[in-house]
């Protein structure tokens, strides 16, 4: 009977956790580096405070991975209540005045905390593919001596 290699189960494994990393990787810090301080200039911009604030508003709509609007919990009800209201101003064309920016910032601390549990996640990932890691390196060892 043919032994089963278990280093290579061991790296296949860490290749596929590393890939998973890289992918949350590029999600979150996306999210981080990109859309939530242009989201910020544009909540802090009082210039021309409707379109900046329907902008804002139009890059929140698209939630981060792990910030999406349809979880069930208490910040989900009061955040899809803020949606519905925004959704029907938008499909209307009516403007979002600065008066509703606590709104857009309760969205945008949604997007942020999604952004860490997502960054968070990908470390864990990449931990548990640096141990599979070392195991495969372990067995390649052990299987030379």
């Amino acid at each position: 009977m043919k032994k089963i290699n278990d280093g290579k189960i061991y790296l296949s494994i860490a290749i596929v956790t590393l890939t998973i990393a890289v992918i949350l990787a590029a999600i979150s810090f996306y999210s981080i580096l990109v859309v939530e301080p242009k989201v910020e200039r544009l909540l802090a911009d009082q210039s021309d405070g409707s379109t900046s604030h329907k902008q804002a508003y139009l890059l929140l709509r698209d939630p981060q991975l792990f910030a999406g609007y349809g979880y069930f919990d208490a910040e989900g009800i009061t955040i899809r209540n803020s949606l519905s209201f925004f959704d029907k101003r938008i499909y209307s064309g009516e403007e979002i005045d600065s008066t509703r920016t606590p709104y857009l910032e309760l969205l945008l601390e949604r997007r942020k905390k999604g952004s860490v549990l997502g960054r968070n996640t990908m470390v864990f990932f990449l931990l548990l593919s640096l141990v599979f890691f070392l195991l495969a390196f372990q067995e390649k060892r052990a299987a030379r001596a």
